[in-house]
């Protein structure tokens, strides 16, 4: 019981990345009900529970199978000796405040991207970890970062449904390699975690521009369509 309270205050305090999947799901699950209800077509509760699942399945995706991504590559680099870290793209903040926390780092910067509107949440969920003296939020363009070249040790990037580090178009996944690349110091360390696809497709821009990338693994990975990577710049 502890950890399922656990898990929905976690949940309520930084949401989830899909609620538009959630709640399509849900509505359509209870609409199928209803019909079922005025006409009795019993054969439509399949279709109920699998609406009910692809809900279930959003949900566990970005409120759990992404933040053990996050969880793990923390857990596993305190960056004992590096000063600054950098969360791109920044939400509600989880892997922002997750460094802030649970790492060394003296301070954690944030940019959240120009298409979000997620600061005050964000600000809110600082204050609740107790972090917010040692966080810095941003709102700026991602494919243009208000930063200097090779300012950070550490930058993470996790992707959200819709955001611009999930956009397929090359001149912008393209832009934003380029930007993170040019801000990450001698041997710093880049984690990014986004759909199987755009990860390869970050990990071709890193590596074109001469940085290491070694992909992390965990499982039901493919179940839940995501993958991370870990790049090093040597």
């Amino acid at each position: 019981m502890k950890k399922f309270t656990a898990w929905v205050k976690h949940w309520y305090r930084y949401k989830t990345d899909e609620p538009y999947i959630i709640a399509a799901a849900i509505i359509g699950a209870l609409s199928l009900l209803g019909s079922i209800a005025l006409d009795h077509k019993k054969r439509f509760y399949v279709y109920v529970l699998i609406l009910i699942l692809i809900a279930i399945w959003a949900l566990f995706r970005s409120v759990t199978f992404k933040k053990n991504y996050v969880r793990q590559f923390v857990d596993e680099n305190k960056f004992e000796g590096k000063n600054k870290g950098l969360d791109v793209g920044t939400g509600t903040g989880y892997a922002l405040i997750k460094l802030a926390r649970d790492t060394k780092l003296n301070r954690v910067y944030g940019v959240e991207d120009k298409y979000q509107y997620t600061i005050k949440r964000l600000e809110k969920n600082a204050y609740l970890e107790n972090v917010k003296d040692r966080i810095e939020i941003t709102t700026a363009d991602i494919e243009n970062l208000p930063f200097d070249d090779k300012e950070f040790d550490v930058i993470t990037a996790i992707s959200a449904n819709g955001n611009q580090l999930s956009t397929p178009k090359k001149s912008v996944y393209a832009d934003i390699a380029f930007e993170i690349a040019r801000v990450i110091s001698d041997n710093g360390t880049i984690f990014m975690v986004n759909t199987p696809r755009m990860t390869k497709k970050y990990a071709i821009e890193f590596e074109n521009r001469g940085l290491k990338v070694e992909y992390m693994h965990r499982r039901f990975e493919r179940f839940f369509f995501l993958r991370a990577i870990k790049v090093t710049n040597k």
